[in-house]
């Protein structure tokens, strides 16, 4: 009996590395595609507005993939990564989110994007904190964007605490970023960091770290000076 306890016990923790091991190599994953977004997007030169924004950021969202699709009822997912910057000028380590959200009415199609979101002030920064972030919902947070094929919940920029700015293949009529939720992944974030943590202890209390995420944290760095 002993012998098959501890056969039993074995299995069991083998399978949970092997868990935990696959959703840290998704995570890894995801800031790959992540760094690929931000060069693609930060280091064009035909968004100067964004660059320039950018630039003045205390916080970055960068979803590398943004589904959205639907008939009357849409829906859309993507998975997602906060860094803020830091006193020193540097860029946090990441914690990670999911963006997703429903709405009602007139849409049909299907919309693949690529979308970052630039966080101008600490009042935004501290929005995205939260355990569930709605866009459009906190009182005292504006969500601006640019122009071209952009979503937002205004026409400009200006004053806004968090901008939005999407590179998007494929139509889709109607829907907007207001309405969408942002949310913790707590099962990306623990076995990157290899402890429970929480998104306030990775982006603002500096607690973890992994090198994993250091090549998205110089990309964000070097895109800062062009």
């Amino acid at each position: 009996m002993k012998r098959l306890l501890a056969v039993v016990c074995a299995v069991f923790t083998l399978l949970s590395f092997n868990k935990a091991h696959a959703v840290e190599q998704d995570a890894i994953q995801i800031l790959l595609e992540a760094e690929a977004t931000t060069r693609h997007v930060l280091g064009s030169k035909h968004y100067p507005e964004l660059n320039e924004a950018f630039n003045k950021a205390v916080g970055v969202v960068i979803v590398p993939r943004l589904l959205k699709g639907g008939f009357i009822i849409g829906g859309e997912y993507g998975n997602a990564v906060l860094l803020a910057k830091k006193q020193d000028g540097t860029w946090s380590y990441p914690a990670f989110y999911t963006m997703g959200g429903g709405s009602v009415g007139f849409q049909i199609g299907l919309k693949d994007s690529q979308m970052i979101l630039v966080i101008r002030t600490h009042v935004g920064l501290e929005a995205i904190l939260q355990d569930q972030f709605k866009a459009g919902a906190e009182a005292g947070v504006v969500i601006g964007s640019f122009g071209g094929s952009v979503e937002g919940a205004a026409t400009t920029a200006m004053g806004a605490d968090i901008i939005a700015f999407s590179l998007d293949r494929g139509l889709f009529g109607g829907g907007a970023l207001e309405g969408s939720v942002f949310a913790k992944r707590k099962d990306l974030n623990e076995a990157f960091y290899s402890e429970i943590v929480e998104p306030r202890q990775i982006v603002i209390e500096g607690a973890v770290s992994n090198p994993a995420a250091d090549s998205l944290r110089s990309t964000l760095s070097a895109l800062e000076t062009q």
